[in-house]
């Protein structure tokens, strides 16, 4: 008979593929932005916890078990972090207190078990509290200091985190003897791999859970009829595992761009059927698509406390500024342009300006959340400035 251990193994085991899995496409990355940063570190961190985890079960050492406790205790903090960055402000002192002395705490739990004292593990109940305080955080920020692809990106990741902190309440044994947090960091993931082709309203995400729950029912029926189960622990884990290996799959076809794919045709899409009689339909039709939704156009007035030949010194060849490139150190030479791109970028809550018009200067500004395909939406800017460029020189044309 299969036990439950059997199935912890196994849904930690695909838990840790899914979140090394997006540490490794990040590490991979030469220049990360401080998103990009976090998120690394957070899911390594994440998949260390669930690979410890499995290794316990699998091994019987003791000292898998010991830094599993000792991980877990760190997430809250590295997703309070994340929060911090993706909301553009600090928590609220008490809350960092609450949350960083929770990893110390984990720190000091994990010693007391390892010196036999089990009632320690208790402990560990501060995770999903700490979770349940940084999802809190991310509801109730005020939606209206953060571009539209920055609110998209923290309800992503909000959806997830709330699943996660709910399935963290599993790994208690508080509703069966399988640990299904697992889930829940997978969920993390795919919304991570993602980026901003993730589900943007909570019943698009349902519809996605829905989809994907019903297909490991299904899946998971076909193979208990391979084998009758004996227990109703052996179904549910069977069912269990089924959705964790699924979750996992997903997470590693959408960092190989399969997840890209539909985002790159619905944007395709939104620029051949923009309105190009003017600059100004364009911009408002193009910009339904992600990842140009919440565009602000910056012109006359909105440019007067800046220079614009220092302006356009900040513009790579293929005419795109990146705040996270411009805020690292660079050539002296365009220091000042760098400096006023990056005031202009931070005024307006933007992450990527496009060049437009030089003469008079028009400059395109988008607002984009945490990818870990960032290189993705920087070709869709570079295609947008492209076509923005030629309506707007058209435009010119039919004024001269």
């Amino acid at each position: 008979m299969t036990t439950a251990a059997d199935f912890q193994l196994l849904v930690d085991g695909f838990g840790a593929l899914g979140a090394l899995s997006v540490a490794a496409v990040l590490i991979r990355r030469p220049a990360r932005s401080p998103v990009q940063t976090v998120l690394m570190l957070v899911f390594g961190l994440a998949g260390l916890f669930y690979a410890c985890r499995s290794l316990a079960v699998a091994t019987g050492v003791g000292g898998f078990g010991l830094a599993s406790l000792a991980l877990a205790c760190t997430l809250p903090l590295g997703a309070l972090v994340l929060a911090e960055i993706l909301l553009r402000r600090h928590a609220p002192l008490p809350l960092k207190i609450v949350i960083g002395g929770g990893a110390v705490l984990g720190l000091l739990a994990a010693l007391l078990v390892g010196a036999g004292m089990e009632e320690a593990f208790s402990l560990a109940f501060y995770v999903p509290m700490a979770l349940a305080l940084v999802l809190g955080l991310i509801l109730l920020r005020d939606r209206r200091t953060l571009a539209p692809m920055e609110n998209a990106t923290l309800d992503s990741y909000g959806r997830a985190l709330m699943l996660t902190g709910v399935l963290v309440l599993t790994d208690f044994g508080l509703f069966g003897e399988v640990g299904l947090s697992a889930l829940g960091m997978l969920g993390l993931a795919y919304a991570a791999a993602s980026g901003a082709s993730a589900p943007r309203r909570w019943i698009d995400a349902v519809k996605e859970l829905a989809l994907a729950g019903a297909t490991a029912l299904l899946l998971g029926g076909a193979l208990l009829r391979l084998r009758a189960p004996e227990t109703l622990l052996e179904a549910g884990g069977v069912v269990g595992v089924t959705a964790s290996a699924l979750l996992a799959l997903s997470v590693l076809l959408r960092l190989r761009s399969g997840g890209g794919d539909q985002k790159r045709r619905l944007f395709d899409q939104a620029l051949v059927e923009a309105d190009v009689s003017d600059l100004k339909a364009f911009l408002a039709t193009a910009s339904k698509a992600a990842p140009l939704q919440g565009l602000v156009l910056a012109e006359a007035a909105d440019l007067a406390a800046y220079t614009p030949e220092r302006l356009r010194e900040a513009f790579d060849p293929d005419r795109l500024a990146v705040l996270a490139r411009l805020e690292r150190p660079g050539d002296e030479t365009t220091r000042e342009g760098r400096e006023q791109m990056v005031d202009l970028l931070h005024r307006h809550a933007a992450t990527h300006a496009v060049l437009i018009v030089e003469q008079p200067l028009k400059i395109a500004l988008v607002g984009l959340g945490g990818s870990t395909l960032p290189e993705d939406d920087e070709r869709s800017l570079a295609l947008f400035q492209k076509m923005a460029a030629l309506v707007a020189k058209r435009d010119a044309g039919d004024a001269a």
